[in-house]
């Protein structure tokens, strides 16, 4: 039976749902639905099932001292409270809970990294971060993460990395072709050679035809003179390769990906 603020709708339980005792219910469930994006599916005076994506969390008012018939393994709950355990949280995306978390002023445990897990014959490459809840409880955010660099030589790859971490390169362009996603996160920009990364976040994305592509953004890549006449000469030569890798021709018309992206943090 669902209880009577049950909010959801066929709600689909998960085989394991961790249940943490908090010392303060309503302290937690405002950390986690107003900084991290929770939301509570239903509720009791000193219970909330909430939910993010596909994770399930129970948080329960811990009571103490232990009466008759309690879950409490020991009255000696102090904080930090979940000592010795961290609940992996995998999403699509966890720019906007980190830049959240910065905005509320709240202490990042373990910065982001980027980190490899074998899992057999898969290289799983991922970026995560770790942050303590309100009881010390420590939360694992990860994402999928890919890396990448400019062009398809070393000396242009190298060369743009530099620009990008001198701050003199903001943004950067490439023909829409019908696989190019566009999305807007995190992501690891390298040099060539993958020996230097900087964590970058695409903050706007947009399409124009190569045609309409403006002073403004020529000037945010960076590149040559940063005129947009420059701009045209140098990614008309790219983009004529890079269209002819899949048969196509340029022309003036072709819809051009541009995205604009700012540093988070530059990886030793």
């Amino acid at each position: 039976m669902k209880p009577n603020n049950y909010q959801g709708e066929n709600m689909n339980f998960n085989c394991l749902i961790p249940e943490l005792r908090v010392f303060n219910l309503e302290k937690s469930v405002q950390f986690y639905t107003q900084i991290l994006g929770f939301k509570v599916e239903y509720s009791r005076s000193d219970f909330a099932m909430i939910v993010l994506d596909k994770c399930q969390i129970m948080l329960q008012q811990l009571s103490l001292p232990s009466g008759k018939g309690s879950w409490n393994v020991t009255d000696d709950m102090s904080y930090p409270l979940g000592r010795g355990i961290n609940f992996q949280i995998i999403l699509p995306d966890i720019s906007k809970i980190y830049f959240s978390l910065k905005e509320h002023n709240k202490k990042i445990f373990v910065d982001l990294m980027v980190s490899d897990y074998q899992e057999n014959d898969i290289n799983n490459h991922v970026l995560e971060f770790l942050v303590q809840d309100p009881d010390g409880y420590l939360l694992r955010f990860q994402q999928d993460v890919e890396d990448w660099c400019f062009g398809d030589d070393e000396q242009t790859a190298n060369q743009l990395f530099d620009l990008v971490l001198s701050g003199e390169k903001t943004a950067t362009s490439h023909s829409l072709l019908k696989d190019t996603k566009l999305s807007e996160g995190f992501s690891v920009l390298t040099n060539w050679d993958k020996t230097k990364r900087i964590i970058v976040l695409t903050t706007n994305v947009y399409t124009r035809a190569f045609n309409e592509i403006s002073i403004e953004h020529a000037k945010k890549e960076g590149e040559g003179d940063k005129s947009l006449a420059t701009w045209k000469e140098i990614h008309k030569d790219f983009f004529s390769k890079e269209l002819q890798k899949h048969k196509l021709k340029f022309n003036e018309n072709i819809k051009i990906a541009c995205e604009e992206f700012k540093i988070v943090k530059v990886l030793s």
